[in-house]
């Protein structure tokens, strides 16, 4: 899929992808980024036979590249990226197109043409791996329907108007058709309080007023100026009595062996992104050794990192082709290139989560073959790091919300108090808190706390960049299989503490690598077993981490990203070089105008954290 690219633009040296155009003939303006592998995007808007028609020009300017608009009836479908995989027929005919590369099921690939019928009617869609989305319309005058996975990983948008109705992978594109492209966009206080505190969104909200998530296993159907949502799946249910640790890891593992032993013999140039850390190092416990041998990993990284050294040595213990790319190698964009750059990541957000943390990412991917990539993510449900510092045995209370929210979703990626209007941000925690304990389900406290990370951080933070990815290359994650992750959920959080299940899991899939230290300097065979030496290395990195989240609250320290300090650095740079970069800020109610005036003059710094979201706000709020 190959975008048309900007006359002006410059090619980074060293990059396959990412040109940047520095010519003031260009109707983008002056800097702006294209990429030679398109990001693909989706729009279909219905409308009612009585109401007026709406222009989409505003709403496909947010696509990421040259839109196909076909006509459906009284329905209008805009593709960004159509491939040969998919289907579509010439004007007057349907379509069935996958948004997003990869549609896998623990057996197969499974052929666009397949999807037609599953897309309708839902049948068999839970079993797709996620992130996964499709569309169908069965020809003029049909139906749209659009599909996303059981988890919603992979993001989709919807919009209500009067006789109109609208899905998108554009959460700008939805907004742009609601306020037919005027400024402002139509930024909705809550969601803007929820980014400013969280750095990401919780429930279906977006930065954007009645722009919603398309919720887990939905299928969404316009028709007519109406949009209907209908669940195809329940959320994994959890059974009345928890399978015993080691029947759940039998049938764990058995689960990641079937799928890393099909997908390899059917994908065997896929790559492994390899790492020092726990997820990665299931996934290669998961390959049988003889499929081992020629396998490709990669890892990103620095020389000396515990990822890099960690990688490299089982690499070369089972004869895997390891390709090390240097970040201390890849080439230091300008500031103006760093700021366009930003920009483009919060694009490809969708202005929902911190594009600095995209950037450095974006920059070194374009220097990498996409192709087929497996990767680790969902181990975080089945580990339960969040249960440090959580009582064992209560019930789900607002007080304890409250204080997970204060303590540890409020600390990380906030915005700096100083940067917002006083009465907004006052009234941003109230509502967010309220929010977030009405999300909270009733109950045992750790087991609402599983669900909460799975369905709102995997959903909505990890999601938001995972989908970046999904268009982007074939994104297979296994831990993500449904019934892996029914597992992780149904047995008990005392023996998922600590890493206890993962643990258990490793040694259980592979002795030899179970023996092998971690980054963090444990090994997965102690952290399967609950013995005196243990539970005193499991204690210690407990209360280091606590003594950490302590210091972080009392200094109201935040922990950007991997490489976001380095890439908010240059676009604050640029913004000092070019005020009119950043002008558009003085446009945004709860920004406090003195704090821009002192940042931007040079006065005061600001935090990697808050200067992504005021890349966020910039991307949400251009013409």
């Amino acid at each position: 899929m190959e975008r048309a690219l900007c006359p002006f633009t410059a090619k980074i040296p060293g990059s396959d992808d990412i040109r940047f155009c520095r010519s003031t003939a260009c109707p983008a303006g002056r800097y702006h980024v294209t990429f030679a592998a398109v990001m693909r995007d989706f729009l279909a808007v219905t409308v009612a036979p009585h109401a007026p028609d709406v222009a989409l020009g505003p709403a496909l300017s947010r696509l990421d590249g040259r839109a196909e608009v076909r006509e459906y009836g009284r329905a209008r479908v805009a593709f960004v990226g159509v491939d040969g995989d998919d289907l579509v027929a010439p004007p007057g005919g349907g379509f069935t197109a996958r948004i997003g590369r990869a549609a896998r099921t623990p057996e197969r690939d499974v052929p666009t043409a397949d999807l037609a019928a599953m897309v309708s009617d839902g049948a068999g869609l839970a079993a797709f791996l996620p992130p996964f989305a499709a569309a169908h319309a069965g020809g003029p005058g049909a139906p749209v329907v659009v599909a996303g996975d059981w988890l919603g990983f992979h993001q989709l948008y919807w919009w209500r108007g009067d006789g109109v109705a609208a899905v998108s992978t554009s959460a700008r594109a939805l907004a742009a058709l609601a306020r037919g492209g005027l400024r402002p966009a139509g930024l909705d206080p809550i969601g803007l309080g929820t980014q400013a505190l969280i750095g990401w969104h919780v429930g279906d909200a977006t930065l954007f007023t009645g722009v919603h998530t398309v919720p887990p296993a939905t299928i969404a159907t316009l028709d007519g100026g109406t949009l209907h949502l209908r669940r195809y799946a329940q959320p994994p249910v959890r059974p009345e009595r928890p399978p015993t640790l080691d029947d759940a890891v039998e049938e764990m593992a058995a689960i990641l062996v079937h799928w890393q032993t099909r997908y390899l013999e059917d994908r065997p140039d896929a790559v492994l992104q390899l790492t020092g850390g726990h997820d990665s190092r299931i996934l290669l416990a998961a390959i049988p050794e003889k499929l081992r041998a020629g396998l490709n990993a990669l890892t990103l990284g620095y020389p000396g990192s515990a990822d890099v050294a960690i990688a490299a040595r089982l690499s070369a213990t089972y004869g895997i082709h390891h390709h090390f790319y240097r970040l201390d190698e890849q080439r230091r964009p300008t500031p103006a290139e760093a700021h366009a750059l930003a920009l483009t990541g919060a694009r490809a957000l969708e202005c929902q989560a911190s594009p600095l943390a995209l950037a450095p990412l974006l920059l070194a991917e374009s220097n990498l073959p996409q192709g087929h990539r497996l990767a680790g993510l969902g181990g975080e449900v089945a580990r339960g790091f969040y249960y440090a510092g959580q009582p064992t045995a209560a019930s789900t209370s607002p007080q304890l919300v409250e204080r997970l929210a204060r303590w540890r979703l409020f600390s990380n990626e906030s915005v700096e108090e100083a940067a917002l209007d006083p009465r907004f941000l006052a009234e941003a925690r109230e509502r967010t808190v309220a929010t977030l304990q009405d999300l909270f389900p009733p109950g045992d406290w750790l087991r609402a706390t599983d669900e909460f990370y799975l369905y709102h951080r995997m959903h909505r933070w990890a999601g938001v960049h995972g989908t970046v990815a999904a268009v982007r290359r074939h994104y297979i994650n296994p831990m993500f299989d449904r019934r892996f992750v029914e597992l992780a959920l149904a047995v008990e959080p005392a023996d998922k503490r600590d890493s206890l299940l993962l643990g258990r899991l490793m040694k259980r899939l592979d002795v030899e690598l179970a023996g092998i230290p971690l980054d963090s300097g444990l090994t997965p065979a102690r952290l399967g077993s609950r013995t005196a030496l243990t539970r005193i290395a499991t204690r210690t990195r407990t209360a280091r981490k606590a003594v950490r989240k302590v210091r972080q609250r009392l200094t109201h320290a935040r922990k950007p990203q991997l490489g976001a300090a380095e890439a908010g650095a240059l676009v604050l740079e640029h913004w000092r070089a070019e005020p009119s970069a950043g002008q558009a800020l003085y446009e945004v109610p709860v920004l406090r105008s003195e704090w821009l005036d002192a940042v931007l003059s040079g006065a005061r710094p600001a935090e990697p954290t808050t200067i992504a979201f005021l890349v966020d706000l910039l991307a949400a709020t251009e013409p």
